[in-house]
């Protein structure tokens, strides 16, 4: 008795474990189908002097201005195909001195003293395009930002346009496209459009081991009573 006990609790949560990842593979696939709707929209301008509005999270957008590269700001702890660096973000002034800030991309750790990278200090007006990001809240393992150091670790855009001593023109933040960048850095395109999406790996992997499970259950049961008699016995 106490074995079908044990043998039914882990069915049901074997079962259980494998019912949760297909929920997390259909919230997974539209979050995923979400982002490439809005990602492949025409570009609308950044939306200035509005409320943030979670259902504009990636979409297609753009904006125009002069980069204010003394304002840099450095996103730590980014890696790229295994090397390890920071996402470039840079202030970019709108006519009325207020500011849009812009992930322009990867940048490798050797390359953080502006001088070592000339061809992202634009000085000409641009346009730069990407999609709308909304800041985001601190993840309970990530630092805390020092702007003192300029090391930030989660993008806090008031926090970020304090520090550049600018206004900000809008609550959403832009991250640029890969077509953005002409053979230098920063690289773009470090938007998360695509997601990893394992969970259908997961489920057959749980309810893989749920049938094991069913079929040990049954195979040991089906054996001749005598066979069952001599293990129990040098159990105890």
């Amino acid at each position: 008795m106490a074995m079908k006990i044990c043998v039914g609790l882990s069915l049901i949560i074997l079962v259980g474990l494998g019912s949760w990842q297909v929920d997390r593979l259909f919230w997974k696939e539209n979050l995923i189908a979400q982002r490439q709707a809005q990602s492949t929209l025409p570009p609308i301008a950044v939306p200035t002097d509005r409320p943030l509005d979670p259902a504009m999270a990636f979409r297609a957008a753009y904006a125009e201005g002069r980069f204010l590269h003394d304002q840099e700001k450095y996103l730590m702890a980014r890696t790229r195909r295994g090397n390890v660096g920071f996402q470039l973000i840079t202030p970019l002034e709108q006519d009325d001195g207020r500011i849009i800030l812009v992930n322009r991309g990867w940048v490798p750790s050797d390359n953080r003293d502006p001088a070592t990278r000339p061809e992202t200090l634009i000085e000409e007006p641009v346009r730069v395009t990407g999609v709308l990001r909304l800041p985001k809240e601190k993840h309970w393992a990530q630092p805390e930002n020092d702007a003192l150091n300029n090391q930030w670790f989660y993008v806090d855009v008031r926090h970020m346009a304090e520090d550049s001593g600018a206004d900000l023109a809008s609550e959403y933040y832009l991250e640029v496209d890969e077509d953005e960048v002409s053979g230098g850095l920063p690289i773009g395109g470090q938007a998360k459009v695509e997601l990893p999406n394992n969970h259908l790996q997961y489920a057959i992997t749980w309810y893989s081991l749920a049938l094991s499970l069913v079929v040990v259950f049954v195979i040991y049961h089906r054996r001749p009573q005598g066979d069952k008699d001599k293990n129990d016995a040098k159990d105890a």
